[in-house]
């Protein structure tokens, strides 16, 4: 099956040629294949993919903050005047106890397009985000 069609996260330069440590720095891009609304859990590298719901998508990494866990990038797949999207993810400490921590995720959509995925796909995005905070959870938790 094509690398095109499965879920993925690729880290690329700014002329889009593979970083093969993939280490992210500001200004790199990331193509990600993203299935919207999601696959139902439990998803592995191996569960195939909903051609139906199989979207890409061109970002740019805009922030990366390593000492508080936050980043964000932006697409750029189509001219910010039709579609600004950003999205901004982060880990905090709860209540400043390391051993408890909040996941937030939120991805903001301008210009004229930005009503066309809100109508066609806020559902499945937001169950999107919420399934990989599950997911990130069993991860970091071992289950």
């Amino acid at each position: 099956m094509s690398c095109l069609l499965r879920r993925s996260q690729k880290v690329t330069t700014p002329l889009g040629l593979p970083k093969p440590d993939e280490a992210v720095q500001l200004k790199d891009h990331l193509l990600i294949q993203a299935q919207i609304p999601p696959l139902p859990l439990p998803v592995n590298k191996d569960t195939p993919p909903n051609l139906f719901h199989s979207q890409l998508s061109v970002e740019e990494i805009t922030a990366l903050d390593r000492i508080n866990y936050r980043a964000s990038w932006k697409q750029i797949f189509l001219p910010q005047p039709l579609l600004g999207a950003q999205r901004d993810q982060g880990l905090s400490p709860v209540n400043g106890n390391p051993s408890k921590t909040v996941y937030e995720a939120r991805e903001v959509f301008q210009g004229p397009v930005g009503y066309i995925v809100d109508l066609l796909f806020a559902e499945g995005l937001q169950k999107g985000f919420t399934d990989q905070a599950k997911a990130l959870k069993a991860r970091a938790e071992g289950n």
